[in-house]
């Protein structure tokens, strides 16, 4: 975590961003609708240049230690022209319900902005930025923005009002608990404190991956993404258990 603050770390979308899947596909050089779902490689300034070769994941590096070790020396080869007062923007995913899916995927709490009026929601999200980077909160939570109260209905006991929602999803991202929810002209003051708050309180779920899809498929639970699935060893690997789970007796 540490080597990491010297890069722009993004997690792309991979089957819920058409343009992602297929700037992904080039970055790996398979062939076209074949595109595994991790992907992972670093990339100097340019966004072009390819600092490491492209694959499924770090284990090129073999150890974290090493990694961090190998991140620290070629971030060292260029100079930032980022001033130390800038703040970055915060991480928002697309949509609510793919911010819910992602966070219960990662066992992390959720924060969603809501405020029916896009301008004062802009205004909302751009207040919480120095808070989403605190060093204690950077990457403990999912975050999404919307101005649409539809989005909310997934939340439990949602009131609908404007401020920023502080959620726990359920084991599937199928719905949210809301932990706490702050009107717009209360985020400054209390946001940080709200978020460690919700962190220091949050029980992850301790989940057996088989059981976890066998409960999927049993309670009718399945996500479909915007582009199919193209992984072939997470396709087959999936067709065998459905088929195994609709077999029983």
């Amino acid at each position: 975590m540490k080597a990491s603050r010297d890069w722009v770390c993004i997690r792309l979308l991979t089957y819920e961003n058409e343009s992602e899947y297929k700037y992904m596909e080039r970055l790996l050089g398979v062939t076209d609708g074949t595109l595994p779902n991790t992907v992972f490689c670093l990339l100097s300034p340019d966004g072009k240049t390819k600092l490491t070769r492209p694959t499924r994941g770090p284990s090129i590096f073999r150890t974290p230690e090493n990694m961090a070790i190998q991140m620290k020396r070629m971030a060292s080869r260029y100079q930032t022209v980022v001033p130390d007062s800038f703040v970055a923007p915060v991480p928002l995913v697309d949509r609510v319900d793919l911010t819910m899916n992602v966070a219960a995927s990662d066992n992390r709490p959720m924060v969603v902005f809501y405020h029916p009026s896009p301008p004062d929601l802009q205004i909302l999200v751009e207040s919480a930025r120095p808070v989403v980077w605190d060093s204690r909160l950077t990457g403990q939570f999912m975050y999404a923005a919307t101005s649409s109260k539809e989005d909310l209905k997934a939340m439990v006991n949602a009131s609908g009002k404007a401020g920023v929602y502080i959620v726990e999803p359920d084991e599937y991202g199928v719905s949210g608990k809301i932990v706490r929810h702050l009107a717009p002209d209360n985020v400054k003051e209390s946001l940080k404190r709200e978020l460690s708050q919700a962190l220091a309180n949050f029980q992850p779920f301790q989940k057996n991956h088989q059981q976890h899809i066998r409960d999927g498929y049993l309670f009718g639970i399945e996500w479909e993404t915007l582009i199919p699935e193209s992984d072939p060893m997470s396709v087959q690997a999936k067709q065998r258990f459905k088929a195994r789970f609709d077999s029983r007796p």
